[in-house]
């Protein structure tokens, strides 16, 4: 794969929020995986499992946990209306991926780290390498020719402490992330991102671009 191949892919790269009712594959499953099992991470500890649901019950189950806690979610979020702020969604395509894979990180690995490291930086070392394991996911599916969505919501305390005696995850374990998965019923506009003059800065930061505080919040970008 050459330069302009990758960047093909990672533009062609999208979230799915709707998909088809095919089936897909363990033969793509694991070639998914294959893929985020050699992502980099934090002193090449290699934090993860990952949960493959396919059944209907189980995710309906997990959706059902994540409307619980979007009704608190969503009082927290009205705090914010004034400045607007907009409530939380239904996480899409939950219920219509026909694959959900629940990446899984273990803590414990944080001790393989230098002792410094491990204390000033053990929790980020593990997120960092987890999310590089979900980013490698993200792009395998997308070279299959297949959907995927990105689903936070799981990792949230009360989803993740339901989900993990759902699914029989050990207590030391936690959710990082979890990722829909199958054939895109419908193809996202292309995205919108920033110009490389916006985000570059050459020996120093040009603080003509900085951006005060009171815009920060229009910085926000919906559509992944």
């Amino acid at each position: 794969m050459d330069y302009e191949e990758l960047l093909d892919l990672v533009k062609r790269r999208r979230t799915c929020r709707t998909f088809l009712p095919d089936p897909v594959s363990d033969d793509l499953i694991y070639k998914i995986i294959e893929v985020a099992r050699w992502a980099p991470s934090g002193a090449n500890t290699q934090p993860w499992d990952f949960v493959v649901v396919t059944k209907p019950e189980l995710k309906q189950k997990i959706a059902d946990f994540i409307a619980e806690q979007a009704t608190l979610t969503r009082k927290m979020e009205m705090t914010r209306r004034s400045s607007g702020s907009t409530p939380p969604r239904p996480e899409p395509g939950l219920l219509s991926a026909p694959v959900l894979i629940v990446l899984v990180g273990d803590p414990r690995t944080i001790e393989a780290y230098p002792v410094y490291s491990a204390l000033q930086r053990g929790q980020s070392n593990l997120d960092v390498s987890l999310a590089s394991a979900f980013v490698y996911m993200h792009l395998a599916a997308t070279s299959l020719g297949l959907g995927c969505g990105w689903i936070s919501a799981t990792r949230n305390y009360y989803v993740q402490v339901m989900t993990k005696e759902l699914l029989g995850i050990p207590r030391e374990l936690t959710i990082f992330d979890t990722m829909t998965l199958g054939y895109a019923a419908s193809q996202p506009p292309p995205r919108e991102v920033k110009t490389l003059d916006q985000i570059i800065h050459f020996d120093g930061y040009d603080i003509t671009r900085f951006k005060p505080n009171f815009m920060m919040r229009d910085e926000s970008r919906p559509s992944l």
